[in-house]
């Protein structure tokens, strides 16, 4: 075994980020997640520390749109995202990759640095690395072997994770990193990425800055 595998699962170019469909109207929600891709799947060539880099959606314009020399893309067959993880866990087995970090596509602030600090942590045989959302999420995990542990992606996914790991006494280990914490889901999100990136060095805050979008001041996260 001696691949390591990166899959970043998506609902689809249109289907993703329904919690900002009323804001977000017509092709804007599609820009988004497009330009949120672009940010991930940037960052994750650039650390040069995976053989495989694949997308996963039940949305074929996802892999026409993003397929290239660097990125595959697989048809997802099951529905939600945690029987996409178990198709791309089943598939990295069969390959004998030697890891499978899932990568949520929702993080635009996460650097090339981030992938290889990842991949350094612990030893090489049975082990879980996770890096937390502030929203207590699983935003990135690499799994040593694939599908060491099952994924349980949902509300309070990283705690289900770390128990999983223990359950499996499988090592698993933590990084603390606001840069990959970071995941947008609602329109103060959006309006925090502009405050983290004013001078719009993402795609992701390139995008939000032509919206133009104005929101009431958020109440607190």
């Amino acid at each position: 075994m001696t691949d390591n595998w990166a899959v970043i699962p998506v609902k689809g170019l249109t289907e993703s980020k329904t919690r900002l469909s009323t804001s977000l109207q017509g092709d804007k929600r599609r820009i988004l997640v497009e330009a949120l891709l672009e940010d991930v799947l940037s960052s994750i060539i650039r650390s040069r520390v995976y053989e495989t880099v694949m997308l996963i959606s039940p949305d074929e314009n996802v892999g026409s749109r993003f397929r290239s020399q660097e990125v595959s893309f697989l048809k997802q067959i099951g529905l939600g995202l945690n029987r996409a993880i178990e198709q791309a866990n089943r598939l990295a087995t069969q390959k004998h990759a030697r890891s499978l970090t899932t990568v949520l596509a929702d993080i635009p602030l996460v650097e090339a640095g981030d992938f290889k600090e990842l991949l350094s942590l612990g030893p090489a045989a049975r082990k879980v690395v996770m890096a937390p959302s502030f929203k207590a999420g699983t935003n990135v995990m690499l799994a040593s072997p694939p599908g060491v542990i099952s994924p349980s992606y949902g509300r309070w996914s990283y705690s289900k994770h770390l128990r999983l790991a223990q359950v499996k006494r499988v090592d698993a280990y933590s990084i603390s990193n606001s840069r990959v914490s970071f995941d947008i889901d609602t329109m103060s999100d959006l309006m925090e990425l502009r405050r983290l990136d004013p001078e719009s060095k993402t795609a992701s805050a390139r995008a939000v800055s032509m919206m133009k979008l104005v929101v009431s001041p958020a109440r607190g996260r």
